[in-house]
């Protein structure tokens, strides 16, 4: 979605490192003209310097990277120049220890707009400002939604004990971090109190204090139909160490990177990517949701400086270079894993021009087993062999809270709208548990390994399945009678297979009707239930 801004034809100037935070824009009668506080070293106007965009087509180390396994996720020592100029690093072997199952949560699109007085509230895109997404106010849902679900990830981390946490995007609304780009990266800054409001003092807590947040960019971390935010800051913010108000959690060193996880039995090989490209379009074009519009983006200083995009006629570009840099990296990096487990975690899924087809490929080709994304404001997990990704499961976790949600919540939590995922992780299978803000567990789905060039599900190959005794079945189980199955099936008229998603062009949005079988086996290659 795209911020409820109204358009105006000149820009309002920025203010000063000095000047006091500037409260994030929440009203539909609020003007589009950036908003932000202006840190030292920002580029005012185009530099004279050539872009220096930095793409890899291959996972990458640095020479004074720490060899052998590490304990935690570390970035390079020395924040660097440009917050491009670690894409594509592949970050040192982080090795873990102890008995299974390792825990991973996953959450996006969480973070609230921060208001004046010092109150988040999810940004409003139910308003009747948004048409297509217009729904009634639930109070005791949407009005608290962020802090719902970081109380439900509190109570959950006593006991689940995460490792880390996979963030796919969107940290801050409506248009990230108010910071003009551009800045040096090792400038970190908490100039707005966003970091510490929004994130750090939000998610604390047995379980959770000390846990890194691994994550990528959303859309709206450019600024939702602007590029001048301070993404870069999103990047920065992990060297932030020294700030009072750091915690230390944070790891986004780059716009894309890659790291492997190495258990005791088995490891994951993790793929971040930034594909904003799916919301960075011609100027004129869409100004909506366009991070590279002309009607939103500054008359004067739209330019993030060497790092690029330098202007709002570069910024087209700039996104479609990163992410063909991207394809080829993914492709390289996946090819080279040997790890038991491959996971891809991005902001937009995989659903139609949004790279399916793209992902289809390397899922089949390379036996890509989860990926991991955000940006529809829901709860959902998507394993089916008869998918156009199957057998790779796909999970949106864009239920974070930091926006409304696509759908009328349940104050009670009885709703896939609000969440996080709680994984649970072993050699044979990777249980998806989805919380809701009310704690409850919506559904449970055990995946298994996909191998290369795999077209269905495997077997579970261990003794006794994480999913045995609730109410689900393992992969390549047998469902028992009486449970509820939910399957997406085409919109009337819609043709192809009914497993498909549908995109609708005139709502920006995939919609799809929910089939519920109830007192009937289901299929035995599903293995996702709910009760």
């Amino acid at each position: 979605g795209a911020p409820p801004f109204e358009e105006t034809a000149s820009p309002a100037p920025a203010v000063s490192a000095a000047s006091p935070a500037p409260a994030l824009v929440a009203s539909p009668s609020a003007s589009p003209s950036p908003d932000y506080v202006v840190l030292p070293g920002t580029p005012a106007a185009r530099p004279f310097q050539e872009e220096r965009e930095m793409l890899k087509v291959a996972p990458w180390s640095p020479v004074d990277e720490v060899t052998g396994c590490v304990g935690r996720f570390q970035a390079s020592e020395q924040a660097p120049l440009h917050a491009t100029d670690l894409n594509g690093v592949r970050l040192p072997d982080v090795c873990l220890t102890g008995e299974g199952p390792f825990h991973v949560f996953a959450i996006g699109d969480w973070g609230g707009v921060l208001q004046d007085d010092g109150a988040i509230r999810p940004a409003d895109h139910r308003s009747a400002q948004f048409p297509a997404h217009h729904r009634p106010f639930v109070i005791g849902a949407d009005d608290v939604a962020q802090k719902k679900v970081a109380e439900q990830m509190k109570v959950r981390a006593a006991t689940s004990d995460p490792d880390y946490i996979l963030n796919v995007g969107d940290n801050f609304y409506w248009g990230g971090v108010t910071v003009k780009c551009g800045a040096p990266a090792y400038f970190a800054s908490d100039a707005t109190g966003q970091w510490e409001s929004v994130f750090e003092e939000m998610y604390s807590g047995i379980g959770l204090d000390g846990k890194q947040w691994l994550g990528v960019l959303g859309n709206h971390d450019y600024g939702g139909w602007t590029f001048t935010m301070g993404w870069d800051q999103a990047i920065s913010y992990t060297w932030g160490h020294e700030l009072p108000t750091s915690t230390g959690r944070w790891m986004t060193p780059a716009q894309y990177y890659s790291a492997r996880v190495r258990y005791p039995d088995f490891s994951v090989d993790y793929f971040f990517l930034d594909n904003n490209v799916f919301d960075s379009f011609h100027p004129y074009d869409q100004p909506g949701h366009n991070i590279c519009s002309r009607a939103h983006n500054p008359g004067v200083g739209a330019t993030c400086g060497q790092q690029g995009p330098v202007s709002v006629e570069d910024c087209p570009g700039w996104f479609k270079r990163l992410w063909e840099a991207e394809n080829m990296w993914l492709r390289k990096g996946l090819e080279e894993s040997d790890a038991r487990w491959q996971v891809v975690v991005a902001h937009f899924p995989p659903e139609g021009a949004w790279g399916e087809d793209m992902f289809a490929s390397y899922s089949f080709m390379f036996g890509i087993d989860l990926i991991v994304a955000g940006h529809r404001h829901k709860q959902s997990i998507v394993y089916d062999d008869m998918s156009t990704l199957g057998p790779t499961a796909i999970v949106v976790t864009g239920g974070g809270g930091g926006i409304t949600s696509e759908e009328t919540p349940d104050p009670s939590g009885a709703d896939d709208q609000y969440g996080f995922v709680d994984f649970s992780l072993t050699r044979d299978e990777i249980m998806v548990e989805m919380v809701s803000h009310g704690g409850q567990i919506r559904s449970t789905t055990c995946i298994t390994p996909r191998g290369r060039a795999q077209s269905t599900i495997a077997p579970f190959a261990g003794v006794v399945s994480m999913c045995e005794g609730r109410g689900t079945v393992p992969a390549g189980g047998a469902a028992d009678s009486g449970l509820i199955s939910r399957m997406t099936s085409a919109p009337a008229g819609a043709s192809g297979p009914s497993h498909a998603p549908w995109y609708s062009e005139e709502s920006d949005s995939f919609t799809g009707r929910r089939l519920e079988e109830s007192g009937q086996a289901a299929d035995a290659s599903k293995s996702t239930f709910h009760i």
